[in-house]
């Protein structure tokens, strides 16, 4: 029997990095490994590398609404072949694939695995509500607009695929029928085990001991703010702790203004965005404790990595973290709430058989997250649609 023709869609592709990058790469490479037809439409220029599918790229060098208009054109061209459209976001691609699986009658897949509209909201300033509570008030025409086409992306779907049952959840909210829904869990990437000389480093970095490690991006609701806060608390136990951020981000300026202002410029260290993985596993191995005080998260690549690196975690008791970080894993604290961030990091910091213990535990419970389940639910979810 003919394997089906998938027409994938998404906002990042490699160069970019990110969780839909690496993703619809991976699916793309192991469906066409299995004789399945797979083309990527995309935004971004040719990287040059070859691969054993097509990417059709839409540049960046044109305006929004010809990139919009391009991207549809680009995804009815291949979609007319097609046996399925699976689009990976709700901005430009996933309406331009939700209008062409309409028109075309093709079936869609999207992966959901988080509100822009909440997102944008809230950086903007424009709500300080939980994503849940979002979801039912009363807001201005833009945020009305962004929920409306993330609405249309989600009803055209046929199947909807999210990373946690928080997700699952939260589209009930929406009033998208859940028995669409499948969860199929992230996977972890494990970072490679490098051989270097750990004071070195710390040295070339300006790092001390009590290392309390971070990262993701710098918005907002990632609540750096509120641990650099409580930095001034920790020294008084830990005088040499240090808290090393690494990411990039719109908040990047404010988080270092606050850190001058409270003369933590010895302690909070800013390592900016870090992709180059020998590096990243490098300040994984120095560091003692993972932190993650996000007002709001899914299924978190970040936890599942710093999990993967043996790193006891402290996280908020916020979107899917309650599913994955456990007594035996890590310390659930409340968002932004700087006593129990306090308590948790000198919890943790005064005790190195804890830190292993829960480091280890972490390693154990993210061994079950792989390739292999994630390539064979998506290709069981993608037969299931074509066969029909």
């Amino acid at each position: 029997m003919q394997k089906p023709n998938i027409v994938f869609t998404s906002g990042m592709f490699p160069p970019a990095i990110g969780g839909p990058s690496k993703i619809v790469e991976r699916l793309a490479k192991e469906l066409t490994d299995k004789g399945y037809h797979c083309t990527v439409v995309t935004f971004g220029e040719d990287d040059g590398i070859e691969r054993p599918y097509h990417v059709e790229r839409v540049s960046f060098a044109t305006n929004k609404f010809l990139r919009l208009f391009k991207t549809f054109l680009a995804t009815w061209k291949y979609a007319k072949d097609t046996d399925v459209i699976y689009t990976l976001d709700t901005y430009t691609h996933g309406l331009t694939s939700a209008i062409v699986s309409k028109l075309l009658r093709k079936p869609l897949i999207v992966r959901f695995t988080g509100d822009s509209a909440w997102e944008t909201a809230f950086n903007n300033r424009e709500t300080t509500s939980y994503i849940t509570d979002f979801q039912k008030q009363k807001h201005n025409f833009k945020t009305r607009a962004f929920m409306f086409r993330r609405n249309l992306i989600l009803q055209r779907a046929e199947k909807i695929i999210t990373d946690c049952d928080f997700l699952r959840e939260l589209l009930k909210l929406m009033d998208i029928n859940v028995e669409k829904v499948t969860v199929i869990n992230n996977t972890v990437d494990f970072l490679p085990q490098v051989d270097f000389d750990h004071n070195t480093f710390k040295k070339e970095n300006h790092l001390k001991e009590n290392i309390i490690m971070t990262m993701g991006r710098l918005v907002p609701w990632k609540g750096y703010k509120a641990i650099i806060k409580i930095m001034p608390q920790i020294l008084e136990r830990f005088p040499e702790a240090t808290f090393a951020i690494v990411g990039d981000g719109p908040q990047m300026d404010d988080l270092k203004e606050l850190t001058k202002q409270l003369e933590l410029n010895n302690t909070v260290r800013f390592f900016g965005k870090v992709t180059d993985k020998t590096e990243k596993s490098k300040i994984y191995s120095v560091s003692d404790i993972f932190i993650l005080n996000t007002f709001y998260e899914g299924m978190s690549n970040t936890l599942l990595e710093a999990m993967g690196a043996r790193k006891p975690i402290i996280a908020t008791k916020a979107g899917g973290n309650e599913e994955f970080v456990n007594s035996n894993n890590g310390i659930l604290v409340e968002y932004d709430s700087k006593e129990q961030i306090k308590d948790a990091l000198l919890q943790l910091l005064a005790d190195k058989n804890e830190q292993r213990e829960k480091g280890e535990h972490g390693y154990q419970d993210v061994l079950k997250y792989t390739w292999d389940a994630l390539i064979e639910k998506n290709v069981k979810l993608i037969d299931s649609i074509c066969q029909k």
